[in-house]
């Protein structure tokens, strides 16, 4: 694996990181599936990280912003699950793919789902944050728990996910 992923204008830290939305898997399963940029472990926590160059405001008055929000919110929670559902189908070995050599599962893992927004304030990250966490399925939350961050460009430096 390379020693970063590029996507929305960040550079990603990629150590034991899966880059799913690159893989051959993802790419031969067609229209109506979707992914995250790429899956990543650190520590204990299994990281599916979706980034985005920019994000609507729900709160801007421009004609089409707030449905536009929503349909991003939907587009990034299939994402999520999507990738989930990929993921655990490689594992239990449904589909017939590997997982790169260098991506480790702990033993024990924390879902994180976390979205990156490279240009968007901390107080807009929250609300993006309160909406996905609204947004995802019950039965998600109450089998895998998941912890839910939105960060912005400089959250994702200050937490070792993006180089600066």
């Amino acid at each position: 694996m390379s020693d970063d992923i590029n996507e929305s204008g960040m550079d990603f830290i990629a150590d034991n990181a899966f880059w799913i939305e690159k893989s051959t898997l993802y790419k031969n399963l067609g229209e109506g599936i979707k992914s995250v940029e790429f899956i990543r472990v650190k520590e204990d926590n299994l990281l599916f990280v979706e980034a985005k160059s920019s994000f609507p405001d729900p709160n801007n008055p421009v004609t089409g912003n707030l449905a536009e929000f929503n349909s991003q919110i939907v587009d990034i929670c299939e994402k999520f699950l999507h990738s989930l559902n990929i993921l655990s189908s490689v594992i239990v070995r449904v589909a017939k793919s590997t997982l790169p050599e260098d991506f480790i599962l702990p033993e024990r893992t924390s879902l994180v789902l976390i979205l990156v927004l490279k240009n968007h304030d901390f107080k807009g990250c929250r609300r993006v944050k309160a909406k996905i966490v609204s947004s995802l399925p019950l039965y998600l939350k109450e089998i895998w728990k998941p912890a839910v961050f939105v960060i912005n460009h400089q959250t994702a430096i200050n937490r070792n996910l993006v180089i600066s």
